[in-house]
């Protein structure tokens, strides 16, 4: 991984218990839409009771607002990479692999079968449109049970004993799962980098069901995006692992703004992010993110001669030798982290023949 010493802002992303505070900062970043009423106040913006990170409890300096970050990555698809950078995870794990709610407020297991999720109030997706349990739902019934979007049925991460799990609205911030026998793994598969989903923007993505749009908009609206039916077009709208649609809602850190194709892919600042450091700064500290499209060949040469800022995607155990030698010429630091998969070889049959 390759950082820039010249970087000053941090990603924090380390959970730790939230307290509540009388006042935030804003960023600066949006002074301007502010001042003109495209955005609301922060304290309309943040959750009643935000996530809090204590930097000091980290042995680290609180950051300051500003700055962005160049990543270069080896095509379109890449940009995948900044739903793993943000972190942001219904529970998550802290930096000695606890979990702890994130995105949730609190969650409550029984029996390591039954998880009640209690939701942030006031918790909003970033164009504003408020996180309920209607985004729970509606991905269940309407999305993971539809046989048209989901063929197989509901995703197999879901199932316990090949069974799918009752799945109880409680009231307007308060979802809850109950398996016949014991989901054990159920809180980690929430955590992992590529985490199992339980929700979509339901306000926005209604616009491409069927159930929820007239047939006449949706021939508009497949037409418009180049998909078969509506079901491709409900699938391609909605990817949330590979976000390739700006118009899709996140809670990420950073939301995308470009749409693809593009030789630069801009992530800016996610102006309804939950996280606020103990200063009461609203998290994160980076304005944006620049994603470079370049050839995935010369990603370690322009990474040392200074064309990215933070690089951990690209590179690889031989170019080492060659990148310590560029800290002597330039102001970046090369550190080696753990890989986490157990073999970089693998065989990969097409589960797409006909």
């Amino acid at each position: 991984m390759i950082t820039r010493r010249t970087t000053l802002a941090l990603l924090a992303s380390v959970f730790l218990p939230a307290y509540a505070r009388a006042a935030y900062t804003d960023p600066a970043y949006f002074k301007e839409k502010r001042e003109k009423g495209e955005l609301p106040d922060i304290a309309e913006r943040l959750p009643k009771n935000p996530r809090v990170i204590d930097m000091k409890a980290l042995g680290r300096e609180p950051g300051k607002h500003g700055g962005s970050v160049r990543m270069l990555i080896g095509g379109q698809r890449d940009i995948r990479l900044m739903p793993i950078s943000n972190y942001a995870r219904l529970v998550g794990y802290d930096e000695k692999f606890e979990l702890h709610p994130d995105i949730l407020e609190s969650y409550d297991v029984q029996e390591e079968r039954i998880f009640t999720f209690k939701l942030r109030e006031g918790h909003k997706w970033s164009d504003g449109s408020d996180l309920t349990s209607e985004d729970f739902r509606y991905f269940w019934e309407d999305v993971a049970l539809n046989k048209e979007i989901h063929k197989g049925g509901p995703p197999i991460e879901l199932l316990v004993n090949n069974q799918p799990p009752l799945i109880e609205v409680i009231d307007r911030l308060t979802v809850r799962y109950t398996w016949e026998g014991p989901n054990p793994d159920f809180l980690a598969k929430l955590a992992a980098a590529s985490p199992a989903r339980l929700f979509l923007p339901a306000a926005y993505m209604k616009q491409f069901h069927i159930k929820y749009q007239t047939a006449e908009n949706l021939a508009k609206l497949i037409k418009k995006n180049k998909t078969d039916d509506w079901s491709g077009l409900h699938i391609k709208m909605s990817r949330q692992v590979r976000p390739e649609n700006p118009a899709l809602p996140t809670l990420d850190a950073w939301r995308n703004t470009t749409s693809p194709p593009a030789e630069q892919f801009v992530f800016e600042r996610n102006p309804y992010y939950h996280r606020v450091d103990e200063n009461g700064l609203q998290l994160p500290y980076l304005d944006r993110f620049l994603l470079n499209v370049t050839s995935s060949d010369i990603i370690s040469a322009k990474t040392a001669s200074g064309d990215s800022d933070l690089q951990y995607f690209g590179l690889d155990f031989a170019d080492y030798t060659f990148l310590k030698d560029a800290e002597k010429r330039f102001p970046l630091k090369v550190n080696l982290y753990k890989r986490s998969q157990g073999s970089r070889i693998a065989l990969l049959p097409n589960l797409n023949c006909a």
